[in-house]
């Protein structure tokens, strides 16, 4: 059985997490009168780091200190953020994604994590500079943001005062995404991992069609 997992360990991994985002996108709709359902995502994702994480070689404590620090520095300016408005502009967390501290839930450090991680694992082998890598992985960031912002709202996971999301909120991302960046690209200069570019593809297509279904499929 060990044998088998080391051989395949990697198809099954992609299998699980391709299998998942494939299901999620159908089964979003035919729930989608059901909100408590949502709330799964955020174990999917919190499942989906972790796999991740599995994969990632070479390992080091710094490797580990630096996301660690991505994901508590994402949460603390959100949390921020949430209490006070400056920062992205005046919006709430919704139930969808689970247990908050300081109205803001723990599973912002997942979520940071995890897009800092992807975005900057698929750039950092194209991209030597780092000042060029913070630009570029920041400039992606506020494109993730665009595609999950319809999703999250749709989703319960946060809402906006003023209905849709400020522009400050696109600015901010881009100022806040670009030094995450660069500190992780800076201990992941000689790491690879199978995963992160399908994983961040993934992500990406699940998002784009979901903004088609919200706005044409009645999601």
């Amino acid at each position: 059985m060990k044998s088998f997992l080391d051989k395949y360990k990697q198809h099954l991994a992609l299998t699980l997490i391709i299998g998942g985002y494939g299901i999620s996108i159908p089964g979003l709709w035919i729930m989608r009168d059901n909100p408590q359902v949502f709330q799964l995502s955020w174990v999917f994702t919190t499942l989906t780091l972790a796999i991740l994480l599995i994969f990632h070689r070479p390992y080091s404590w710094k490797f580990w200190l630096a996301i660690l620090a991505v994901g508590v520095a994402g949460w603390t300016v959100e949390a921020i953020g949430t209490n006070t408005g400056v920062i992205f502009g005046g919006y709430a967390y919704g139930p969808s994604l689970g247990p908050k501290v300081w109205a803001t839930p723990i599973a912002m450090v997942v979520n940071w994590m995890i897009s800092v991680y992807l975005i900057t694992m698929v750039l950092r082998s194209k991209i030597i500079n780092i000042w060029r890598l913070g630009f570029a992985g920041a400039l992606l960031m506020v494109i993730y943001d665009i595609l999950l912002e319809p999703v999250a709202i749709r989703l319960d996971m946060w809402s906006w005062k003023t209905v849709t999301p400020p522009l400050q909120n696109y600015i901010a991302w881009f100022i806040i995404s670009f030094p995450l960046v660069m500190l992780l690209g800076k201990y992941v200069k000689n790491s690879n991992n199978p995963l992160s570019t399908i994983v961040l593809v993934c992500q990406l297509l699940f998002f784009a069609l979901l903004n088609l279904m919200i706005a044409f499929g009645n999601l």
